[in-house]
């Protein structure tokens, strides 16, 4: 990250515009400690951030790393989402994105903010949108991962709520063993609940349970979810799960 140039387009993703026939290429790449942080965005946001992340060839980014940019068109957009109204779908989501930011290690006593995308252009003749991410962010995005985990978008294109889109990263971390154990305090984390529902009931009620609900009926992973308990009290939850290799979602 020595200069403000931004990263050479050959390092993108080609058009995701004939998914059906170019599986595969749809995949989001992200370090771990992203997946495990702690951030808010609205379904279109999320969406709009997996589709730009999915479109980075981590292995190819310039070793000065540069500023890493992309673009999406409502044509692509439409091959994943179906929507009315996909170029005002992004620009509001983009709009919105430019005042978000992920918190990191907000358990360890340095809480460390940084802020998803640096600029958005939008050309309105193409219909399409383009992003450029932060210096932080882009450090996090290039090919420096040496932890990180895989999201094929074919596979929450379905899903329609952030918890659920988090949850499933969240277990995907840990997809070549089925099982994942976590503590309230990381779950909440993970999700961004860390002050929100404070009683397990309501943080089942309106987080784990539509989420667990949503995974097993429009994903590609079948999950079962247990209570940690250190006597009466639940600590933490349990997780095990597995990919449904014959589940073929409809484009």
């Amino acid at each position: 990250m020595l200069n403000t140039l931004t990263t050479n387009l050959s390092i993108l993703e080609p058009s995701l515009s004939n998914l059906d026939r170019n599986r595969g290429r749809d995949i989001a790449v992200q370090d771990n400690t992203l997946v495990e942080a702690s951030y808010t965005l609205t379904l279109n946001e999320k969406r709009l951030l997996l589709l730009g992340i999915s479109k980075i060839h981590h292995d190819q980014c310039p070793k000065n790393l540069d500023l890493i940019e992309f673009s999406i068109t409502a044509n692509e957009w439409v091959g994943l989402f179906p929507d009315e109204n996909p170029f005002t779908t992004m620009k509001r989501a983009a709009d919105r994105m430019l005042t978000r930011y992920v918190t990191l290690h907000p358990k360890l006593g340095c809480t460390e903010k940084i802020a998803w995308f640096d600029s958005v252009k939008y050309y309105d003749g193409e219909a399409r949108v383009r992003v450029r991410f932060g210096r932080s962010m882009s450090l996090r995005l290039a090919g420096m991962l040496t932890e990180f985990t895989k999201v094929r978008l074919l596979d929450i294109r379905q899903l329609s709520s952030f918890h659920s889109i988090r949850l499933y990263e969240y277990l995907s971390q840990f997809r070549s063993t089925g099982y994942r154990t976590t503590s309230i305090e990381d779950f909440r984390i993970a999700m961004d609940c860390i002050d929100k529902y404070p009683a397990m009931k309501e943080l089942k009620r309106a987080v784990l349970k539509p989420a667990l609900n949503e995974l097993n009926a429009k994903s590609d992973l079948r999950v079962a979810c247990k209570d940690v308990k250190r006597g009466r009290t639940i600590v933490g939850f349990e997780f095990t799960f597995f990919t449904d290799k014959q589940q073929d979602l409809p484009l």
